[in-house]
């Protein structure tokens, strides 16, 4: 199924498929791979990705951005995984957008292009950008008072369409199973993204499928919400590769 078939389908039966406590909102997610430089390991990364946290941070109290977070890599279906973090920033429209200077000028005062440019110097040294990639989220549901402090482990499942299944058929079982999910406290939030820029056959996936998972046992448990869907997706779609990440920085929306 093509990527525009698959968005015109979700604009058409998406917002009915939602549950409940389903994020309504359209958003894109950048996600930003890292490849760690020889000798270093992820301690060495945190440094850089803590001050990185404290600019997103500002733009999220802004309402510029929804999220951001620094995925570390636990376990990858691809022996030679070309990254060892992922970086997301999730924001509410395609064209990303940081801080006010004068959010920026309170982190760091009146030197902030020079302390910004060591930032990005100290960055590229230590775990430079390999891959970057831009995602629309399909549906999506979170449970309330999500926090990936409480459950930080994220299984991504990259995907390909084995046929011409019509998306709505996918759309409302996905829905019903992350709010059953969720209810279970299997996960505290899961979705669907379709791959915006770049696409191209040769990447050989164009979907996503995420769970904020609890605990990895509902991976093996056959009666889990989690395992059900994982055998209804692969029924319609090709697993490419599977990873699963831990939440290792992220920010905080404020409270409404």
């Amino acid at each position: 199924m093509k990527p525009l078939f698959q968005y015109l389908l979700v604009s058409m039966f998406g917002l009915s498929a939602l549950a409940a406590n389903a994020q309504s909102e359209k958003t894109f997610t950048y996600l930003i791979y890292h490849k760690l430089s020889p000798g270093l390991t992820i301690q060495d990364a945190l440094p850089v990705e803590r001050e990185w946290r404290a600019i997103n941070q500002a733009a999220v109290d802004e309402g510029k951005l929804l999220g951001w977070y620094m995925m570390v890599r636990q376990m990858s279906s691809d022996q030679n995984a070309e990254y060892d973090y992922i970086t997301m920033i999730v924001s509410p429209e395609m064209n990303m957008k940081g801080a006010s200077p004068a959010a920026m000028a309170k982190i760091y005062g009146d030197s902030v292009q020079t302390r910004m440019a060591s930032l990005q110097k100290r960055d590229k040294a230590t775990a430079p950008v390999v891959k970057m990639e831009i995602w629309e989220t399909m549906v999506a549901s979170f449970g309330a008072g999500f926090d990936p402090s409480k459950s930080p482990l994220l299984v991504v499942d990259f995907m390909r369409s084995r046929d011409a299944t019509p998306g709505w058929k996918v759309m409302a079982p996905l829905s019903h199973s992350y709010s059953e999910g969720i209810k279970r406290n299997e996960i505290v939030g899961g979705g669907l993204s379709g791959l915006v820029v770049p696409r191209g056959s040769e990447k050989g996936y164009g979907l996503i499928s995420f769970q904020n998972v609890t605990n990895l046992n509902v991976l093996g448990n056959p009666t889990s919400e989690v395992r059900q869907l994982r055998n209804q997706l692969a029924q319609s779609y090709d697993i490419v590769r599977e990873e699963v990440l831990r939440a290792t920085e992220f920010t905080v929306r404020p409270k409404k």
